[in-house]
């Protein structure tokens, strides 16, 4: 069998994507938006532990800029998301989590949201002003690609999720903005509940034989 004329090329895409990192899949998904941020980890930059992932503070922009880290919230389920004032999906993903936040939060649950690739604080508290946002917002740094990698993640685009048990472990990763049933499933993983039962098909009623073709005839 004759080998493609393109396999150079072919080879050197192969390679480019296996540098790039498992994470490429997740942008590369059918309905995933691609938001490349510049605050994934660096090379030559060790990630964190699960430890010191959890231990990492990051000022909080809606309680007088009091550091907070991931492991105060420990004893709740946790949906972390990292997003950017610049990042449209991460805009419109928002509501969604307000809605999670606000139905959810009786039974154990927690959203997090983290500020990330951000040019000042400012700009975020701004952006925050003009948002019904009801869980809190913490404003990241560079270190957070490698709060990502602690946790097995590749911070390589914006939006991004990360579901946390209650003792802190890392349940699920998501690259890009969730839909109202992902949104669910993270939910409903968080929180140690069944999956969301499958709908049944529908099924279409049988053609009528019985009735009467209408007569042609004059």
């Amino acid at each position: 069998m004759q080998a493609p004329r393109n396999l150079p090329v072919i080879i050197l895409l192969l390679v480019a994507a296996g540098a790039a990192g498992f994470g490429v899949y997740g942008w590369l998904a059918p309905g995933s938006t691609p938001q490349p941020t510049a605050d994934a980890m660096q090379p030559g930059s060790a990630p964190m532990t699960p430890a010191e992932a959890l231990d990492a503070k990051f000022e909080d922009l809606d309680d007088g800029g009091s550091p907070r880290a991931l492991a105060d919230w420990r004893g709740k389920a946790l949906i972390v998301n990292f997003w950017a004032t610049w990042c449209a999906p991460c805009r419109e993903e928002i509501p969604l989590l307000v809605h999670v936040q606000a139905q959810y939060a009786a039974q154990g649950l927690q959203v997090v949201g983290i500020a990330t690739d951000e040019i000042e604080e400012k700009g975020v508290k701004a952006f925050l002003k003009r948002m019904v946002v009801n869980y809190p917002m913490l404003m990241g740094d560079e270190s957070v690609g490698r709060l990502v990698a602690g946790f097995g993640g590749n911070l390589i685009g914006l939006p991004y999720t990360l579901v946390l048990d209650k003792d802190g472990r890392v349940l699920k990763l998501h690259a890009g903005e969730l839909s109202p049933a992902e949104a669910d499933g993270l939910v409903r993983l968080a929180l140690g509940m069944p999956p969301a039962p499958t709908p049944a098909p529908v099924e279409e009623a049988p053609a009528d034989s019985s009735a009467e073709t209408p007569s042609t005839a004059k």
